[in-house]
């Protein structure tokens, strides 16, 4: 077992996928048995000019039914097919029951050549022995750059997952029909692994903020390229989980969950953008076709009162009393939203309907209340 060395690893990740170097040059921390996968070489996908693209297929050596396919994105300098890297990759994703596909990519024409892979996939899946509704997508290092805002593209449908491995992007929008699993080499450099403003600590940021689908995986003690880099159990538990992402994101199962709740949480991450406007007309269209959705509708009374819709608010909050929520969850709220609606005794009586031990002092100092300091019944709540 080596231990996980110091090194520079950016230049090791573009050593180790300069192609192809002997075993020994560039070993690969998951072992995989020769007989557990069949490679098929050079299987034309599409043609750049008057270049043909290939690409490899690995399958497994067993496959009853169609699979998933990983499809590895290499367009970055010295990333070609036969790098111990991506043959590494490929055969642990065939040995593991995916079909993994590496193809030819060409630098600055990547958007071009991942359209024509996606859909050469899609349309022939049954040649490889693919599912065409389970097909995901891996980039690593200097390709995240490239192709991360590619996958995050709304109009590529047909990508149903993405593995992002140690790199940043500088996407803006990330799609929320997109299960995402963004892996982190804790011991990268301080530029990729970021901050709150810069990196990949950045990027997942701004994806949960946006309410996207998104997996992490910290690896405390993994290098840059640590699948070539850390011959340890943490790096194959990392590739394990990876695989088993794949699998599970791309269920049809999953796929159906996701795609029933994209119209709420887009609402929710406008919340969360302070955009009422846009969040409570959005809500409203789900609430037609889930009327008795009780926490769905605490949260359009909650965006109508960011919207400073304070009466059609209060309106919604009275819908709820005796459904069940939590006291403090309603009860605060509905009080502001009645008493901003011009409602004081309303306001007082939702606050009443909070029990003492969960009703939080500092409400009493809320500018919205300011008016009701004097009122001995609103003092009474807040009275030791």
């Amino acid at each position: 077992m080596l231990s996980r060395p110091g090194l520079l690893v950016a230049s090791l990740f573009a050593a180790a996928t300069a192609a192809p170097l002997r075993a020994q040059e560039s070993p690969f921390f998951y072992p995989v048995a020769a007989t557990a996968v069949r490679a098929t070489k050079n299987v034309q996908y599409g043609r750049a000019d008057t270049a043909v693209l290939r690409m490899d297929v690995y399958r497994p050596r067993r496959q009853p039914r169609a699979v998933p396919a990983l499809i590895f994105l290499n367009g970055a300098v010295g990333a070609a097919r036969a790098s111990g890297f991506y043959v590494g990759w490929a055969n642990a994703a065939a040995a593991n029951g995916l079909v993994a596909i590496v193809p030819d990519l060409h630098g600055d024409a990547a958007p071009r050549d991942i359209r024509q892979l996606i859909d050469h996939l899609y349309e022939n899946a049954n040649t490889y022995g693919i599912d065409r509704e389970a097909l995901a997508v891996y980039a690593g290092s200097g390709n995240v750059y490239t192709t991360l805002p590619i996958i995050e593209d709304p109009a590529q449908t047909r990508i149903r997952a993405a593995v992002i491995y140690y790199g940043t992007s500088p996407v803006t929008q990330f799609r929320r029909d997109l299960p995402l699993l963004y892996v982190r080499a804790g011991l990268d450099r301080p530029g990729v692994t970021g901050t709150v403003t810069s990196g990949i600590t950045a990027v997942v940021a701004q994806a949960i903020a946006q309410n996207a689908p998104i997996t992490v995986i910290n690896d405390p003690g993994g290098h840059h390229a640590f699948e070539m880099v850390d011959d340890d159990a943490a790096t194959r538990d990392v590739m394990n989980r990876t695989i088993d992402f794949v699998k599970r994101a791309t269920s049809a199962s999953y796929q159906a969950a996701l795609h029933a709740t994209l119209v709420e949480a887009a609402a929710a991450a406008q919340v969360v953008a302070g955009d009422f406007g846009a969040a409570a007309p959005t809500y409203a269209r789900v609430l037609e076709t889930h009327p008795n959705d009780e926490r769905l509708r605490l949260s359009y009374g909650e965006a109508l009162l960011g919207d400073k819709q304070y009466g059609a608010a209060c309106a919604q909050f009275d819908r709820l009393r005796g459904k069940g929520l939590g006291a403090r969850d309603l009860g605060l709220p509905a009080a502001r939203a009645c008493m901003l609606s011009g409602d004081a005794a309303r306001a007082i009586a939702w606050l009443r309907s909070i029990p003492k031990r969960f009703l939080p002092a500092s409400v009493a100092e809320e500018a919205v209340f300011a008016s009701l300091q004097g009122n001995p019944e609103f003092r009474a709540l807040f009275a030791p």
